[in-house]
């Protein structure tokens, strides 16, 4: 068995590496403010970060193999461990806290862009919890070694790790490999792959909005035609009365509501079309964004950006734009349910021009030219406000 002052610096050193780990953690959290951390490393120009966070996360991958293999198979070799944990720390796991960490400063080259930032530190947060539990692991197996060997029971023998240790082992492992491999997906795919798949799921989120408020008015509140009918006498009651006069009937369209069905019918037909400007903005704009340099040209004229935009900026703006339009949705969905007529208006009024703002922001392409989509795009607010 390794020596007690082994296990011993192995504890210390993995103790402070775990809160070296809760620091790089608290310096990727989401805040208002989220630059603090970055400023130290915005100094130096990083135009790409995901080559940075590749190249540490395959290298944390390597590392957390040779580790796990240390871990399972007996004797316990803590100078080898030790040597393993500070590889990871000092360089593996600094150099990817950083490249995640890094925002350009004004007039600096941005290729990532703010949306692309956001995911990269969730998802190396993400890492870092897992290499954590990796840590932590490690840690119980040193102190169990550590009580194992008592005082001076320096020659006692490793019998190596229980079965469950191992099976933890591998467990831990997979969870981490897991993790990287999503952050090297997210790496592959960049910032196009990123932005199509959100907004994919937000035109889902969007569609089943639609459908459900469509459902909805679709079911129209019977009960004075049941109440007509009267009972067949067959149901005993059971005290509690009708489900439907304690679940939800309130909120139902009523037969004489015929404003609120048509202000219903037309919002589903307006949102559809929103639904089909998602599809054209992912085909003609997001998978049209330029993958590499996107910032050449430090401005764009595209739509109502100006000059002072950039790509990235405007691709930010975008997106949060077709995020917030299903929220609305939500609301207008809201104000339906409680039969606010008024406020189903005001909603609806507020998602069409949010849509609308969308396509005012890249109704040019990314180099600031009309196309196709910007004639498609003239014919589709149109459109949207024939309805």
């Amino acid at each position: 068995m390794a020596k007690p002052k082994d296990i011993r610096a192995l504890i210390d050193l993995t103790k402070t590496t775990q809160t070296l780990l809760t620091h790089y953690q608290s310096s990727l959290a989401p805040s208002k403010d989220n630059t603090s951390s970055a400023s130290q490393t915005s100094e130096t120009e990083l135009p790409n970060p995901l080559d940075a966070i590749k190249a540490t996360t395959t290298l944390l991958k390597s590392h957390t193999t040779t580790l796990s293999l240390l871990l399972i198979t007996p004797p316990l070799t803590p100078s080898a461990i030790i040597a393993k944990i500070s590889d990871v720390s000092s360089g593996v796991l600094g150099g990817m806290v950083a490249a995640a960490s890094y925002t350009p400063k004004a007039g600096q080259k941005d290729d990532v862009g703010n949306t692309m930032r956001t995911e990269l530190r969730a998802q190396v947060r993400r890492l870092l919890g897992t290499w954590g539990d990796v840590l932590a692991l490690l840690l119980r197996m040193a102190e169990r070694r550590q009580t194992a060997q008592g005082d001076g029971a320096v020659k006692a023998k490793d019998n190596g790790p229980t079965e469950t240790e191992k099976q933890d082992v591998l467990s831990a492992t997979g969870v981490l490999w897991e993790a990287c491999d999503v952050l090297l997906k997210l790496c592959a795919d960049g910032v196009v792959g990123l932005v199509v798949k959100k907004a994919e799921q937000f035109r889902a989120v969007l569609l089943d909005a639609v459908e459900e408020l469509k459902e909805w008015g679709e079911d129209i509140d019977d009960d004075d035609d049941d109440k007509a009918e009267g009972s067949d006498g067959d149901d005993e009651d059971d005290g509690f009365g009708d489900e439907d006069d304690i679940f939800g009937a309130s909120n139902k369209l009523g037969k004489d509501d015929t404003e609120l069905k048509e202000l219903l019918d037309t919002s589903v037909k307006k949102l559809r079309k929103v639904g089909m400007l998602y599809q054209a903005l992912i085909k003609r704009r997001l998978k049209t964004f330029p993958r590499a340099s996107a910032e050449a040209t430090t401005a764009t004229t595209n739509g109502t950006a100006g000059a002072a935009s950039s790509p990235s900026k405007t691709l930010d703006d975008l997106i949060a734009l077709l995020k917030t339009i299903p929220e609305t949705v939500d609301d207008l969905a809201s104000a339906f349910y409680d039969l606010d007529e008024d406020e189903a208006k005001q909603t609806l009024a507020k998602c069409c021009t949010e849509a609308k703002s969308a396509v005012k922001l890249v109704r040019q392409n990314w180099s600031g030219a009309d196309d196709e989509f910007t004639v498609w795009t003239g014919k589709w607010v149109d459109a949207l406000d024939a309805v």
